[in-house]
């Protein structure tokens, strides 16, 4: 199944917001209602789940509210002038705060200070009109971003997933490469591992917006199930990117000298990782296992052992992820 042709050239928040804005003013144009507050209300509820954006209009009412009765305040003792706009929006921001109403203290703020130059002399009708377009600008923005084009963050997820599977097994066989020459300092993995920090970061959030989704738009392909299927490849993929930055972080002035033997069981970890990078199958080298296992029971705890005791053993726990990961897909 894939995501709506639209939504994938110009974004489905785009779109949503596009919407929300045109049909807030075409009701408050309908209804004789300065449309300019209620389109800002609707453009800042845009979220990227339906729950988010329910969650947040809680917080963004009262603090448009708020903003709006501060302008009025503020208008009626000092009129237009740089000290009401100054009042407008500092007042607010600092009640907003003191409340706790984080999510709302933008709108509100712009609300507070858009109003200052057209409130003139009808404060009542002002504030009750700002009242009334804050909740079309609410109401619209949350009906069109239940309603249309529901977000599915699961196919995202699936992409940037197998990315990551790509981007582990790229830098791991090259880490291999760099303990194999005895380079033990990496800028380039360590570059590589920020960019794949940033696409765990990515799916973690991407995971939460799907769990808010499932709980409004739900069907029977696309369930919690379905979900958790997708956040268990993830959580090895998590696994294996903990065991990678052990391998690539390592204390300064590393030294590490490999046997013989030990060489040549790195060597075959290489060949099975780079024949798993190029065709997708997994072989297995219980023979190299073995012998790293082995030197593991024979290290002593000090100096330097230390370290390759830590080194050959993220290098056998990362084996072991991958044999079991690709033993399952075989089957």
């Amino acid at each position: 199944m894939k995501e709506n042709w639209l939504s994938r050239i110009i974004g489905a928040r785009i779109i949503k917001t596009g919407l929300a804005t045109f049909l807030t003013a075409l009701i408050c144009m309908s209804l004789s209602l300065n449309p300019i507050f209620a389109v800002i209300t609707s453009i800042v509820t845009i979220e990227p789940t339906a729950k988010a954006s329910l969650k947040k209009a809680y917080v963004r009412f009262p603090a448009s509210i708020l903003g709006a009765f501060i302008a009025v305040i503020s208008t009626y003792f000092f009129g237009e002038s740089p000290l009401s706009y100054s009042l407008a929006a500092t007042v607010t921001i600092l009640i907003c705060y003191q409340l706790k109403l984080m999510d709302g203290m933008l709108v509100a703020a712009i609300t507070a200070v858009a109003m200052v130059p057209v409130i003139h002399e009808a404060f009542v009708y002002n504030f009750v009109s700002r009242l009334a377009t804050t909740t079309i600008g609410l109401a619209t923005a949350g009906i069109v971003n239940f309603i249309i084009l529901p977000p599915k963050y699961i196919y995202q997820i699936e992409s940037i997933n197998s990315e990551m599977d790509n981007k582990i097994l790229k830098i791991y066989i090259n880490r291999l490469k760099e303990l194999l020459l005895g380079e033990y300092e990496s800028a380039t993995s360590m570059k590589n591992m920020t960019t794949l920090q940033q696409s765990a970061t990515k799916i973690e959030q991407l995971i939460k917006y799907q769990k808010e989704e499932y709980d409004y738009h739900r069907t029977k392909k696309e369930s919690k199930s379905h979900i958790r299927k997708v956040e268990m490849k993830y959580h090895t993929n998590r696994l294996l990117n903990a065991h990678l930055l052990n391998l690539i972080y390592l204390p300064e002035n590393t030294h590490i000298i490999f046997t013989e033997k030990e060489r040549i069981a790195l060597s075959n970890f290489l060949k099975s990782y780079e024949h798993l990078e190029s065709t997708n199958e997994f072989m297995k080298q219980k023979k190299a296992a073995s012998t790293l296992k082995n030197s593991v029971k024979g290290l002593d705890e000090f100096d330097e052992n230390q370290i390759k005791s830590h080194v050959i053993y993220e290098l056998l726990m990362i084996n072991k992820i991958l044999n079991d990961r690709y033993s399952k897909i075989s089957k």
